[in-house]
């Protein structure tokens, strides 16, 4: 048993030391910034890197070298570096390599034996850069695609005056990378400007011109880290510099471009490109195979500007887009102390309410009571103003309330109780069922519910009340009370068979109107029958006045007088109906019957203008519901409408064809197709204005009495250019089974 207890002791003691063993075991980061520590840009991404790193694992040993590469670009300053870090790191590599600088990629391909076996994790490369460079395998990062195009759109949002645009860039590899790109995005630019490129210029002549510019131009600065004599420079301060001298507001694609004097741009924060880079290190410090891990996009990219620098130059913040970030701007009191402002509101507030609630806590009952005394009082002068009585009942109990108004609206005796039946016993009887189910409602919705009723005051004089009733359901849905309100709608009732009245007796005066202009026509059409019956009467007495009359002429006289009598009285009784005033009255009408009748009243009328009619009717009888007199008007008008338009028409041409087309979504189509000159455009979407005609002796009512016939039938009129020229009238009606047995 002892000797059991040893070896576990054993075991422990050396799982524990193999512990400590791999916690000693450090993970190594080489820093490669391509510049020297006095850059901003690559001393902001190291350090976001470095904090996500430490972040993640305090084990993580970090080193840092500076190329110097901006101010040393010969060969023998790259060999004399890449040897030294391949002397110092060779023995003991890092387990991996973060690039810093748009050069310090270049430098570690350039030398590919310089660490050969170590991965490499890039921050900030341009997609430029990366296509030209044959990166390994083991290589990968963070990809940043400068939009400069936004940079430019920004400008233009807070200058949108300027015409002149400059632009700014040095003489380094860097600057020369930028050069082409921003010529092709301005070529690109849908607003063109008159463009000055500043380009690989001595840095004295740069700032000589910059200084002299108009203040009303715009000013990109991309980077200057060498100009055309060799000095090198700081983009970052060479942006301040700038800044601090033009006269015009200057931006950049540069995050460090910012606080420095520049106004800003569209760009992402070293902050975020460092803390990318360092997520890609630490899956690849886990474990993960470089290969498998394709360079990304930093999304972090967004508008950002100085608020020190627009108010410099007078831009307005309200032309900046959505989601622009405004750095330096001074905090008001609220931003600067939100927490204690809102402490010592919401103390002083509890403060308040504790005295308030012992200062009024006996009152409180009488306050709340005479508070909802007055709000009732407001509601029912209210009401009473607007001529409207409120209600409200018990379904279970029958309590009725209701304000003194509803005793004015149904005059009841100031003695007489105010209750359900006191109202209802002033409706009028042929209304009384829809009043009681009006007050009675649904108990299960909240909808309301409107019916209008007549009732009859104590003098006789009946008046209109519209009652609207609505349930108030409670948790499990049903409704104990139900309320609503009474309104007298007497003169809106007047005033609605006032104006059906009035468009009764327009249609007659249209009919009328019509008849009027077919009287010629009409008159032919009455003398052609009575011409016949006078012959035909002659003739059977002359037969009659002989010896031995021909009997079966003289029945054959007569059997033409009385079919030439009942010709002349259908036109007489087509005539009386179409000139007869009196209320609409709803009908089952064939529509092929219709057609056919208002064609015979225009027979001579069409022979009178040399127009041919051809009628195409659908074989099925189609019937709608409706006035047929009203029907026929509008037939009729549409009908010499067509012949009006045909006046220039050669007279070989003239000819209207009339169809009905089977029912399509329950719909009959009665079309009426013209040869004439068709719709004008500027008569187009006016045809149907009141008042509006095109005719020298029109009134302008017929067709918009004509489409306010068609809707009241349910129907719609459609007046369009035909292709083959012409006009076509269209109405559409409900199609309705036939009603038989009917007188």
């Amino acid at each position: 048993m002892t000797g059991t207890r040893i070896v576990g002791l054993s075991i422990g003691l050396l799982l524990l030391l193999a512990g400590e063993a791999r916690a000693a075991e450090r993970m190594r980061v080489l820093m490669l910034h391509a510049f020297n520590y006095s850059f901003p840009a690559t001393s902001v991404i190291a350090e976001a890197a470095r904090k996500r790193l430490v972040e993640h694992s305090n084990s993580v040993e970090i080193d840092a070298e500076f190329l110097d590469l901006a101010r040393n670009a010969d060969e023998a300053h790259s060999l004399r570096t890449a040897t030294f870090i391949r002397d110092k790191y060779g023995k003991h590599p890092p387990d991996l390599m973060i690039t810093l600088g748009s050069n310090a990629l270049p430098f570690v391909v350039k030398h590919r034996d310089l660490l050969p076996d170590v991965p490499v994790v890039f921050a900030s490369i341009s997609p430029q850069t990366y296509a030209a460079l044959q990166l390994s395998p083991r290589t990968t990062g963070i990809i940043t695609a400068f939009d400069l195009a936004k940079t430019l759109s920004l400008a233009e949002r807070l200058q949108p005056e300027a015409r002149r645009l400059f632009v700014v860039a040095g003489s380094g590899e860097t600057d020369r990378r930028w050069q082409p790109l921003a010529r092709k995005m301005i070529e690109e630019h849908g607003r063109k400007f008159e463009t000055t490129f500043l380009f690989e210029l001595p840095y004295s002549e740069l700032v000589a011109k910059l200084s002299k510019i108009p203040s009303d131009a715009i000013v990109i600065v991309l980077t200057v880290f060498a100009d055309s004599e060799g000095k090198t420079f700081v983009p970052a301060q060479v942006a301040a510099e700038l800044s601090a001298l033009s006269p015009a507001p200057v931006y950049g694609p540069y995050d460090t471009f910012v606080g420095r004097g520049a106004v800003g741009g569209f760009v992402e924060t070293f902050e975020s490109i460092g803390t990318a880079a360092a997520d890609m290190a630490i899956e690849i410090l886990q474990g993960r195979d470089p290969a498998t891990l394709a360079p990304r996009t930093n999304p972090a990219q967004h508008y950002r500007v100085d608020y020190r620098a627009m108010q410099r130059w007078g831009l307005s913040e309200k032309n900046l887009p959505a989601d622009t970030q405004v750095l330096f701007k001074s905090p008001t009191i609220w931003n600067q102390y939100r927490g204690t402002v809102l402490a010592a509101l919401f103390i002083v507030g509890l403060q308040t309410i504790l005295v308030a609630a012992l200062l009024f806590q006996r009152r409180r009952g009488r306050r709340v009571e005479n508070l909802l005394k007055d709000s009732e009082e407001r509601m029912t002068f209210a009401a009473a103003a607007a001529n409207i009585g409120l209600w409200q009942v018990d379904r279970k109990t029958g309590e009725l309330w209701v304000t003194e108004h509803c005793r004015a609206l149904f005059r009841l005796a100031s003695d007489a109780p105010l209750t359900r039946e006191a109202l209802l016993s002033a409706v009028h009887p042929d209304d009384l069922e829809i009043a009681k189910a009006a007050m009675r409602g649904p108990s299960k919705t909240e909808q309301s519910t409107v019916r209008d009723v007549r009732i009859v005051l104590p003098s006789g004089e009946v008046r209109w009340i519209r009652m609207r009733a609505r349930s108030y359901p409670e948790g499990n849905g049903e409704s104990k009370q139900q309320g609503g309100i009474f309104v007298d709608i007497t003169e809106q009732k007047s005033a609605e068979a006032e104006t059906a009245l009035q468009r009764l007796e327009i249609e007659h005066l249209m009919r009328v109107s019509v008849l009027g202009e077919l009287s010629g026509s009409i008159a032919h059409e009455v003398n052609q029958p009575l011409t016949a019956i006078l012959s035909n009467a002659q003739a059977a007495l002359h037969l009659l006045a002989q010896n031995s009359p021909d009997l079966v002429e003289v029945r054959d006289a007569l059997q033409d007088i009385v079919h030439e009598d009942n010709r002349a009285g259908e036109v007489i009784h087509r005539l009386r109906s179409l000139l007869k005033k009196g209320e609409r009255k709803a009908e089952s009408v064939n529509i092929n019957d219709l057609v056919r009748s208002t064609v015979s009243l225009l027979h001579s009328e069409l022979i009178g203008r040399d127009i041919s009619l051809k009628l195409d009717l659908d074989h099925a009888p189609f019937f709608t519901r409706g006035d047929s007199v009203q029907l026929q008007q509008v037939l009729l008008n549409l009908v010499m409408n067509a012949m009006d338009a045909m006046a220039s028409t050669p007279v070989a041409q003239r000819s209207i064809l009339i169809s009905t087309g089977g029912p399509q979504a329950g719909m009959v189509d009665v079309l009426v197709k013209d040869r004439g000159h068709g719709i004008r455009p500027k008569e187009n979407g006016r045809l149907f204005e009141p008042f509006y005609t095109t005719k020298s002796h029109g009134l302008g009512l017929g067709l918009p009495l004509c489409s306010t016939i068609i809707q009241a039938h349910h129907g719609r009129l459609t007046l369009v250019n035909d292709e083959r020229g012409g006009a076509i009238a269209k109405f559409s009606l409900p199609v309705q089974q036939p009603i038989f047995g009917t007188a």
